[in-house]
């Protein structure tokens, strides 16, 4: 006895493209330029699937550094945004993480 199995679907252009990993290195890249005197970034990580970034503020530096995060993410037009739709930042400041902040192009 043979059994046919018929399987529909659409074109294939409308298939789901995976996004390629994104390169660690270029998201260092794009926000060391922004980085003030002093403070350092930690190796970026994926959690639940989005990319993110701890921020070492100063210890000498005052302010609120969720203040400061959305002047570290890169513009528009930065080649990161051909990688990642979003990514955090978490600022560590006097020893405490930060509510993490997201940049969006």
């Amino acid at each position: 006895m043979l059994i046919f199995l018929t399987c529909g679907g659409g074109p294939l252009d409308e298939l789901p493209i995976l996004a390629p990993p994104f390169d660690p290195l270029s998201l260092l890249e794009s926000l060391r330029p922004r980085l003030p005197a002093r403070w350092s970034l930690s190796q970026p990580d994926l959690y639940l699937g989005v990319a993110q970034v701890k921020v070492n503020v100063a210890d000498t530096w005052r302010g609120n550094p969720i203040a400061v995060a959305a002047s570290l993410c890169p513009d528009p037009e930065d080649a990161i945004w051909n990688q990642l739709r979003v990514f955090r930042l978490i600022m560590r400041h006097h020893q405490r993480d930060w509510p993490p902040y997201e940049c969006r192009p």
